[in-house]
Protein backbone atom coordinates (compact mmCIF):
# COMPACT_ATOMS: atom_id res chain seq x y z
CA UNK A 1 0.00 0.00 0.00
CA UNK A 2 1.20 3.48 -0.85
CA UNK A 3 1.16 5.35 2.47
CA UNK A 4 1.12 8.76 0.79
CA UNK A 5 -1.95 7.69 -1.18
CA UNK A 6 -3.64 6.82 2.12
CA UNK A 7 -2.65 10.21 3.59
CA UNK A 8 -4.12 12.00 0.59
CA UNK A 9 -7.33 9.97 0.79
CA UNK A 10 -7.69 10.81 4.52
CA UNK A 11 -7.53 14.57 3.94
CA UNK A 12 -11.35 14.94 4.06
CA UNK A 13 -11.50 13.40 7.57
CA UNK A 14 -8.14 14.33 9.14
CA UNK A 15 -6.61 17.78 9.37
CA UNK A 16 -3.23 17.90 7.65
CA UNK A 17 -2.69 14.13 7.45
CA UNK A 18 0.96 13.13 7.32
CA UNK A 19 2.49 9.86 6.16
CA UNK A 20 5.29 8.36 8.18
CA UNK A 21 6.89 4.97 7.54
CA UNK A 22 3.91 2.61 7.53
CA UNK A 23 1.12 4.74 9.03
CA UNK A 24 -0.72 8.05 8.65
CA UNK A 25 -1.64 10.50 11.38
CA UNK A 26 -3.57 13.74 11.74
CA UNK A 27 -5.91 15.64 14.02
CA UNK A 28 -9.66 15.18 13.85
CA UNK A 29 -12.68 16.25 15.83
CA UNK A 30 -14.50 13.48 17.68
CA UNK A 31 -17.94 15.05 18.28
CA UNK A 32 -19.18 12.30 20.62
CA UNK A 33 -16.29 13.06 22.99
CA UNK A 34 -16.38 16.81 22.36
CA UNK A 35 -12.67 16.96 21.67
CA UNK A 36 -10.01 16.98 19.00
CA UNK A 37 -7.82 13.90 18.98
CA UNK A 38 -4.73 12.66 17.20
CA UNK A 39 -5.79 9.83 14.91
CA UNK A 40 -3.17 7.34 13.76
CA UNK A 41 -4.19 5.05 10.92
CA UNK A 42 -2.27 1.79 10.71
CA UNK A 43 -2.97 -0.32 7.61
CA UNK A 44 -0.80 -3.07 9.12
CA UNK A 45 1.11 -3.41 5.85
CA UNK A 46 3.54 -5.87 7.42
CA UNK A 47 0.65 -8.22 8.28
CA UNK A 48 -1.86 -7.51 5.50
CA UNK A 49 -1.48 -6.98 1.80
CA UNK A 50 -5.16 -6.73 0.92
CA UNK A 51 -6.24 -3.55 2.74
CA UNK A 52 -7.91 -1.05 0.45
CA UNK A 53 -7.35 2.68 0.97
CA UNK A 54 -11.06 3.44 0.75
CA UNK A 55 -11.78 0.77 3.39
CA UNK A 56 -9.47 2.51 5.89
CA UNK A 57 -10.87 5.94 5.07
CA UNK A 58 -14.40 4.62 5.69
CA UNK A 59 -13.22 3.05 8.95
CA UNK A 60 -11.76 6.34 10.22
CA UNK A 61 -14.89 8.26 9.18
CA UNK A 62 -17.10 5.68 10.93
CA UNK A 63 -15.06 5.94 14.13
CA UNK A 64 -15.25 9.73 14.09
CA UNK A 65 -19.03 9.41 13.65
CA UNK A 66 -19.44 7.26 16.77
CA UNK A 67 -22.62 8.31 18.56
CA UNK A 68 -22.65 10.00 21.94
CA UNK A 69 -24.45 6.93 23.29
CA UNK A 70 -21.72 4.60 22.01
CA UNK A 71 -19.04 6.89 23.46
CA UNK A 72 -20.81 7.05 26.80
CA UNK A 73 -20.98 3.24 26.89
CA UNK A 74 -17.23 3.00 26.16
CA UNK A 75 -16.51 5.38 29.06
CA UNK A 76 -18.88 3.47 31.34
CA UNK A 77 -17.10 0.20 30.50
CA UNK A 78 -13.65 1.74 31.03
CA UNK A 79 -14.62 3.20 34.41
CA UNK A 80 -16.18 -0.08 35.52
CA UNK A 81 -13.10 -2.11 34.51
CA UNK A 82 -10.67 0.29 36.22
CA UNK A 83 -12.74 0.57 39.38
CA UNK A 84 -13.14 -3.22 39.56
CA UNK A 85 -9.39 -3.69 39.15
CA UNK A 86 -8.38 -0.96 41.59
CA UNK A 87 -10.96 -1.79 44.24
CA UNK A 88 -10.16 -0.07 47.52
CA UNK A 89 -6.55 0.70 46.60
CA UNK A 90 -5.62 4.35 47.06
CA UNK A 91 -5.53 6.69 44.06
CA UNK A 92 -3.47 9.85 43.72
CA UNK A 93 -6.48 12.11 44.17
CA UNK A 94 -10.07 11.02 44.76
CA UNK A 95 -12.31 12.24 41.95
CA UNK A 96 -14.80 10.68 39.60
CA UNK A 97 -12.71 8.69 37.11
CA UNK A 98 -15.15 9.48 34.30
CA UNK A 99 -14.48 13.20 34.85
CA UNK A 100 -10.70 12.62 34.99
CA UNK A 101 -10.42 10.59 31.77
CA UNK A 102 -9.03 12.49 28.78
CA UNK A 103 -8.61 10.92 25.35
CA UNK A 104 -5.12 11.65 24.01
CA UNK A 105 -4.87 9.58 20.84
CA UNK A 106 -6.36 6.81 18.77
CA UNK A 107 -5.04 4.18 16.42
CA UNK A 108 -7.46 2.95 13.78
CA UNK A 109 -6.85 -0.50 12.37
CA UNK A 110 -8.96 -2.37 9.83
CA UNK A 111 -10.84 -4.33 12.48
CA UNK A 112 -10.20 -2.49 15.77
CA UNK A 113 -9.54 0.89 17.34
CA UNK A 114 -7.07 1.52 20.15
CA UNK A 115 -7.77 4.49 22.44
CA UNK A 116 -5.24 6.07 24.79
CA UNK A 117 -6.54 7.94 27.82
CA UNK A 118 -4.86 9.75 30.67
CA UNK A 119 -6.40 10.29 34.08
CA UNK A 120 -4.00 12.87 35.54
CA UNK A 121 -5.65 13.16 38.94
CA UNK A 122 -6.10 9.46 39.67
CA UNK A 123 -3.25 7.95 37.65
CA UNK A 124 -0.74 10.76 37.09
CA UNK A 125 1.94 8.39 35.75
CA UNK A 126 -0.41 6.12 33.84
CA UNK A 127 -1.93 5.60 30.44
CA UNK A 128 -5.15 3.67 29.98
CA UNK A 129 -5.30 1.84 26.67
CA UNK A 130 -8.66 0.60 25.48
CA UNK A 131 -9.34 -1.63 22.52
CA UNK A 132 -12.64 -1.30 20.69
CA UNK A 133 -13.90 -4.03 18.42
CA UNK A 134 -15.02 -3.64 14.79
CA UNK A 135 -18.38 -2.24 15.98
CA UNK A 136 -16.62 0.31 18.25
CA UNK A 137 -17.66 -1.47 21.44
CA UNK A 138 -15.34 -2.01 24.43
CA UNK A 139 -13.27 -5.15 23.98
CA UNK A 140 -10.18 -4.99 26.17
CA UNK A 141 -8.16 -2.63 28.35
CA UNK A 142 -4.84 -2.29 30.10
CA UNK A 143 -3.29 0.35 32.32
CA UNK A 144 0.37 1.22 31.95
CA UNK A 145 2.00 3.03 34.85
CA UNK A 146 5.43 4.57 34.39
CA UNK A 147 8.07 2.65 36.28
CA UNK A 148 5.84 -0.39 36.76
CA UNK A 149 6.39 -3.52 34.69
CA UNK A 150 3.16 -4.23 32.77
CA UNK A 151 1.46 -7.55 33.42
CA UNK A 152 -1.19 -9.00 31.10
CA UNK A 153 -4.17 -11.00 32.31
CA UNK A 154 -6.64 -13.07 30.32
CA UNK A 155 -9.59 -11.55 32.14
CA UNK A 156 -10.83 -9.84 35.24
CA UNK A 157 -10.94 -13.12 37.18
CA UNK A 158 -7.23 -13.72 36.51
CA UNK A 159 -6.43 -10.15 37.59
CA UNK A 160 -8.41 -10.53 40.81
CA UNK A 161 -6.72 -13.88 41.53
CA UNK A 162 -3.34 -12.18 41.05
CA UNK A 163 -4.26 -9.27 43.33
CA UNK A 164 -5.44 -11.68 46.03
CA UNK A 165 -2.15 -13.62 46.16
CA UNK A 166 0.21 -13.18 49.07
CA UNK A 167 3.36 -11.17 48.18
Amino acid sequence: MDIQLLADALSPVLRDPAAEDSFVYGLAHLPAAGTDVMVNVDPEVEDRDDVAVDELVERVAAFLAITPEQWSQVLTDVVAEVEDAVGDQPVAQPTALRDDLALTSTVVFVDAVLLSFVAPLQFPDGVIRVQLDAAFAFEDMDVEIEGVEPVAFDGLDDLLDHLGQEP
